[in-house]
């Protein structure tokens, strides 16, 4: 067998794979990765047994990693860990069906107990597909968690069957409820950069759910595509008050001094309707009119999802005003292209996100078109989401949003202008660097002193002279010092400070990367090894 340890410390995957006997408990390699990506193609490449993951990985998390082992359809189990007692994600990994959880730092004893059961339950279960639900007669009861992702999978019509099966011969009592509600979240409209909101909300999704749960009335996904949508599943029989029920999440909501969104389905059949009732409410979320902390649609007859009308003329002339650089004819055009393609439509949230989207499409294309910037398209200043602009009085949505648009296509406008400067000005920084190479100073510095964006005077820079400013600066420095070598007896440790190195010992390192020798060998006329005499000097 094959264990795969993914951590991005190295400390913590070397502890692991010295903590335990591997050969003893059955695995002939250990493997290890230190990203998520790296994971995922080993996982494909060796088919392991077992993974042992960490909740957050750099910069992804563990969840990535199960959902590849999911969509793919291996039989890897999975042990999670984590150095923070974070229970949405721990309880998110747990749902796509991991079997155990560690808290670091990992304690050899727990760590081995968790491993044996693993290793317990894949000799049950030889060969089965994480898709084949076969029903573990050792539980009379379904934990919540269990529970829990066997409702999640009855959304996936290639494995609800196995999971209702499963789900009803455990629990039983699931057999009595026949129709259900769904309330759809778009994370999108979210404000996830306000202080405190996602704090608050998963505090809130955490008392929702322990409630449904508790009172067996239904339950609440999160990090169902896209990642950060929230789903509610209310479940009952044919004399269930829904409409009590959903009224009882909006006393949470308010209580709890957060904001909901929501589309909300129709009564359908359970489980039957699930991906039907799904599809309602997220086509019901595009026409919540907005205000109040817990806005709510219903889904009615003829409902679709929301499309604006493309207008080729007034995205045309806003693309004209970026151009010519006109902030006044910008916000005029970009007034002017939002109510063509909003088109008198109701103001819901639908629109304002098909708006959204819209117009950040238009900006990416503008800025590969201007090849103004390799930067995120949001990094304009304070950055905000979709949900930040729904906050706030709802009559001044629109104002909010053009203003942010507004500042996104100014700074665009000064990214080019900067970047045209730039490149007008090389000759300029060239001589800079020449008359400046004896002083120490950053790439920021120097941009600061030519009133340019530090990314763009590196980029022009490399264009103009063909290598970057600071290996350039380094060359300079170099040949500077070959020349005192050559002509004066000063010291190596003088030369180093007049041509703008202030460590010694650093400077004789980079004189030998670059010239092959010391600076007293450099002196003395000693060649490298191979070099032809006057070699050195006709580089």
């Amino acid at each position: 067998m094959k264990v795969l340890i993914v951590d991005d410390e190295s400390h913590v995957r070397d502890a692991i794979r010295l903590l335990l006997p591997w050969d003893a408990l059955g695995f002939e390699r250990i493997l290890d990765a230190e990203s998520g990506q790296e994971a995922m193609q080993l996982i494909w490449q060796e088919r392991p047994e077992l993974a042992i993951v960490d909740v957050v990985i750099g910069d992804t998390f563990g969840m990535e990693v199960m959902n590849y082992i999911n969509d793919k359809r291996f039989n890897t189990k999975v042990i999670v860990i984590s150095g923070h007692d974070d229970f949405q994600y721990v309880r998110a990994m747990f749902i796509l069906g991991a079997l155990e959880y560690l808290l670091k730092p990992i304690e050899q004893d727990k760590l081995e107990a968790a491993v044996r059961r693993a290793v317990d339950r894949m000799r049950k279960e030889p060969g089965l597909g994480m898709e084949e639900f076969a029903v573990d007669q050792r539980f009379k009861t379904l934990s919540p968690d269990r529970q829990h992702g066997l409702l999640r999978k009855l959304f996936r019509p290639e494995l609800s069957a196995k999971a209702y099966e499963e789900l009803i011969q455990t629990a039983p009592h699931f057999q009595g409820f026949s129709s259900c509600v769904i309330l759809h979240c778009a994370g999108c409209t979210l404000p996830v950069h306000k202080e405190d909101a996602m704090l608050k909300l998963s505090r809130l999704v955490n008392k929702m759910q322990e409630k449904l749960e508790t009172d067996g009335k239904g339950t609440i996904f999160q990090n169902m595509k896209p990642s950060m949508d929230v789903v509610i599943l209310i479940y009952g029989t044919d004399k269930t008050d829904f409409a009590e029920e959903i009224l009882d999440l909006k006393k949470q909501t308010v209580g709890q001094g957060c904001v909901l969104r929501l589309g909300c389905s129709n009564i359908c059949s359970f489980p039957g309707e699930l991906e039907k009732a799904w599809e309602e409410a997220k086509t019901a979320a595009d026409y919540v009119p907005g205000g109040g902390m817990f806005s709510a649609a219903e889904y009615q007859n003829g409902m679709h999802p929301l499309r604006l009308r493309q207008n080729s003329q007034a995205e045309n002339a806003l693309r004209s005003s970026v151009i010519l650089g006109n902030i006044a004819a910008v916000e005029d055009a970009l007034s002017q292209w939002a109510e063509k393609v909003m088109d008198g439509m109701p103001r819901t949230v639908g629109v304002y996100r098909r708006l959204w989207e819209e117009f950040f499409q238009l900006y990416k294309r503008w800025e590969a078109e201007d090849e103004a910037s390799e930067d995120s398209v949001f990094l304009i200043g304070e950055e905000k989401s979709l949900g930040d602009i729904l906050e706030g009085p709802w009559n001044g949505v629109e104002e909010r949003m053009y203003q942010y648009f507004l500042e996104a296509a100014a700074k665009l406008i000064e990214k080019k202008r900067q970047s045209q400067n730039a490149a007008g000005m090389m000759p300029k920084v060239v001589d800079f660097l020449e008359l400046n190479y004896r002083k120490k100073f950053s790439q920021q510095e120097c941009a600061d002193y030519f009133h340019v964006n530090k990314d763009y005077l590196s980029r022009a820079f490399k264009k103009y002279t063909g290598i970057g400013m600071a290996r350039y600066l380094n060359n300079l420095r170099i040949e500077k010092a070959k020349e005192l070598l050559r002509s004066t007896d000063l010291q190596v440790m003088e030369i180093a400070d007049q041509v703008g190195y202030f460590d010694a010992k650093y400077f004789s390192r980079q004189f030998k990367l670059a010239v092959g020798l010391t600076p007293a060998q450099y002196r003395s006329g000693v060649l490298p090894e191979g070099a032809e005499a006057g070699q050195e000097d006709r580089k």
